[in-house]
């Protein structure tokens, strides 16, 4: 089973991470008619390699999620952390942002 990608961010207002299919790393996919690039570069999106499990305690533990790729957002997604309708697809590779809102 492929694992995924992750890169935690400490950021001023909470914790980012990024999280990214293991086989979508390193790729760029452009969309020509709606001039929209996803680059899952390695600098950006490269870090440890992890299973499903430590994905899930990133959804809890995160106060910002950069998810790439179909399995991931479709953990997301399946949890309802994300409205499929909120997913951008370029290409094979869906993209989704999440922020959590305390109010």
């Amino acid at each position: 089973m492929k694992g995924f990608y992750v890169r935690v961010l400490e950021l001023p207002g909470g914790v980012m991470a990024s999280i990214v299919d293991e086989e979508v790393l390193g790729v760029r996919v452009y969309d020509r008619d709606r001039g929209v690039v996803i680059d899952v570069s390695r600098e950006f999106y490269g870090g440890a390699l992890v299973g499903e499990e430590d994905v899930l305690r990133y959804f809890e533990d995160s106060d910002v999620l950069i998810l790439v790729g179909s399995r991931v957002v479709g953990m997301a997604v399946e949890r309802g952390l994300v409205n499929p309708d909120a997913v951008l697809r370029v290409g094979s590779v869906e993209y989704v942002q999440v922020v959590k809102v305390l109010y």
